[in-house]
């Protein structure tokens, strides 16, 4: 087991940047979907959406 870890050790680096580029994502994917369930609720509402939180999507 420590042979397999000494011979391989540099795949901790690229299987972190991978992790973290998922954890990323997942967060981007939190974010728009808030966005989109508070558009929503705005628009059950009949109010108008404010300008910010829609180019707030549209940047993404």
């Amino acid at each position: 087991m420590t042979d397999l870890f000494r011979d391989f050790w540099w795949l901790m680096f690229p299987m972190g940047f991978m992790l973290l580029g998922a954890f990323r994502a997942w967060l981007d994917y939190r974010a728009r979907r808030e966005v989109v369930e508070t558009l929503r609720d705005l628009a059950k509402a009949g109010h108008e959406a404010p300008e910010a939180l829609v180019a707030q999507l549209d940047a993404r």
